[in-house]
């Protein structure tokens, strides 16, 4: 009876680890929450630490595969977590209804000099207080008024990520757009294995689908071919590390621009 346990046991191991190899693939979901906004709602693959942003629909996509845990959070929303089975990766879009996180007052204060609606009663009645950062009308010193036009714009990038000429490119765009992760102390899967994968596997498991077919405008099919091409050996193995992750966002930007323009 032993010897057939063992047995069993031998086999099952390699089964396991099998399991445990399979390729994550794309998982598309929509978040739903009853009289709430559900886009820029977060969804992150804790397994992985792939992070992926809600659309306006709720609508994302992520990769995945059986047994990762996904983390649903955001302002207004209560945290879920849900492990993935190999139901949930049928071909039908997976649903998660969030609950939304209320907080209720204890006591809430009226005061008696609370405004009347009346705007010059109010204006007087309200106090006000100068700033000037320490520096009185005579020492600050006009600047110049002219608004100098941002050398050399990447017009890889759209209008509501350049920003305006006065606050250059908005950064908090550009991390919705292609679903930039937190980053962390101890170094994930993409990290930490990034010396045994090809440049192609870690950009492609860093990045979200979306980034590529939104953002860049690489076809569906043709994100392969993109990754190939962008692959310099050494020269872009070193973009890799995690804190080269502007330099390689702004390389894969316009990568795609050169990409695209052969393609025609």
């Amino acid at each position: 009876m032993k010897a057939k346990f063992l047995f069993f046991l031998f086999l099952l191991i390699p089964l396991i680890g099998f399991a445990q190899k399979q390729p994550r693939q794309i998982l598309a979901g929509r978040v739903v929450a009853d009289s709430l906004n559900v886009e820029n709602l977060s969804v992150q693959n804790i397994t992985s630490n792939i992070k992926a942003i809600t659309d306006g629909n709720g609508d994302f996509t992520i990769y995945a595969r059986p047994t990762d845990t996904l983390l649903f959070s955001g302002i207004a929303v209560r945290e879920a977590k849900l492990v993935l089975k190999k139901e949930h990766f049928t071909g039908r879009r997976l649903v998660i209804e969030l609950n939304v996180d209320v907080t209720v007052l204890d006591e809430v204060v009226i005061k008696a000099n609370a405004l009347t609606g009346d705007l010059e009663s109010d204006s007087k009645n309200t106090k006000t207080k100068n700033i000037t950062g320490g520096m009185n009308s005579a020492g600050l010193i006009a600047s110049d008024p002219t608004i100098r036009p941002i050398a050399n714009p990447n017009t890889a990038l759209p209008s509501n990520v350049l920003g305006s000429p006065l606050t250059g490119v908005n950064f908090n765009e550009v991390y919705k757009m292609i679903f930039k992760k937190k980053k962390r102390t101890d170094k994930g899967e993409i990290y930490g294995n990034s010396s045994a994968k090809n440049f192609s596997e870690n950009v492609k498991e860093r990045y979200t689908h979306h980034f590529f077919t939104n953002m860049l405008k690489i076809p569906n099919d043709e994100i392969g071919l993109f990754l190939a091409y962008c692959d310099k050996g050494k020269e872009t193995a070193w973009m890799l590390e995690p804190k080269y992750e502007f330099e390689l966002t702004d390389y894969l930007v316009n990568q795609s621009s050169e990409y695209l323009k052969k393609g025609k």
